[in-house]
């Protein structure tokens, strides 16, 4: 059994996907204790030959294809191959810094974790980075991932941790296949079911920020619809598990509340129906005593009339 398995799902990067595969080589662990995993996922540019050419200059490299079916099942794919103790999914327009998945390992090992989260870089095309800034509330200490969601402010990103493999099969968490903004239905369950979870501060991960990546691209009413899927999904996630604490509970509402939120103000650029929206079980939006402000104030809005939301946030963006 290898200790780590790296997913990368391959989907038309060829300017980008050398840089990262030179990442993940140059890293403090021998070849024979990790895997490296490509899923290409169709790609109709040079992605395939890049990864194949990898593959095969590099015994800890696998390459595996699919007809295009998108991140989730990319992913989905790599967890049924990883054959390590450890997950890390990283994206192929993304790089990991050098010499640091082993101190990773270490830690996650050492403390027997099912989660350990990690700080990020986001880098931009010009050369800019910046570090992202990430609330902790641990003093790195291992908690039980209901409780830690509510001290660490972690971005919705399934790259900013390693996942124990055994974890993520036993508990089916899988990603949510065919949608856009898959990370924010998978990484609200990977993190609040977790018996043992951490996060250190170390910046390990450097997330891309380009034109024409899947995150930037615009396609509203598909993301409109996505986004009101993984509300719904989260939804049935917490009625399934009512043994969470209280106030875990209300936060994976805040979540809800926050992907409604986001679908509804996709939903009003195209001006698409508003009867699916008020028919949710968890409209009106339940809110915690944790949302304050903008947050708040919109989010009573939208209690009040989605209609009305709607037509505040149109305007807004006329007058951006």
């Amino acid at each position: 059994m290898k200790k780590l398995s790296i997913i990368v799902p391959v989907y038309n990067v060829e300017n980008w996907l050398s840089r990262c595969a030179s990442s993940l080589i140059n890293q403090d662990l021998d070849k024979s204790e990790y895997e490296i995993i490509f899923v290409n996922d169709g790609s109709t540019d040079d992605s395939f030959e890049i990864a194949k050419k990898y593959s095969e200059s590099y015994d800890n490299i696998i390459l595996i294809s699919q007809e295009n079916k998108g991140l989730s099942a990319a992913r989905n794919a790599g967890i049924n191959k990883a054959n390590g103790k450890y997950i890390w999914f990283v994206d192929s327009d993304d790089w990991i810094e050098p010499n640091i998945a082993g101190q990773l390992l270490k830690e996650a090992e050492d403390c027997g974790l099912d989660v350990l989260c990690f700080g990020l870089n986001i880098a931009f095309e010009d050369g800019r980075s910046n570090s992202f800034g990430i609330k902790n509330g641990t003093d790195s200490k291992v908690l039980r991932g209901d409780i830690f969601v509510l001290k660490v402010g972690m971005p919705p990103a399934a790259w900013c941790a390693l996942y124990r493999t055994e974890y993520i099969k036993k508990n089916s968490l899988y990603f949510m296949a065919g949608v856009l903004h898959e990370d924010q239905e998978f990484t609200p369950r990977a993190y609040v079911l977790a018996e043992r979870i951490k996060y250190i501060p170390i910046r390990a991960y450097n997330y891309f920020q380009r034109a024409g990546s899947i995150m930037k691209s615009d396609r509203t009413s598909k993301r409109a619809s996505d986004l009101l899927k993984i509300s719904d999904s989260l939804y049935a996630f917490l009625l399934a598990n009512q043994d969470l604490n209280t106030l875990a509970k209300a936060w994976i509402l805040d979540n809800i509340a926050f992907i409604y939120s986001q679908s509804l103000a996709y939903s009003s650029k195209v001006k698409g129906p508003i009867e699916v929206y008020k028919n949710k079980p968890y409209y009106p939006l339940k809110l915690s005593s944790n949302i304050r402000g903008f947050n708040k104030l919109k989010y009573q809005i939208i209690n009040v009339s989605i209609s009305l939301y709607r037509k505040i946030y149109r305007l807004q963006q006329v007058f951006k």
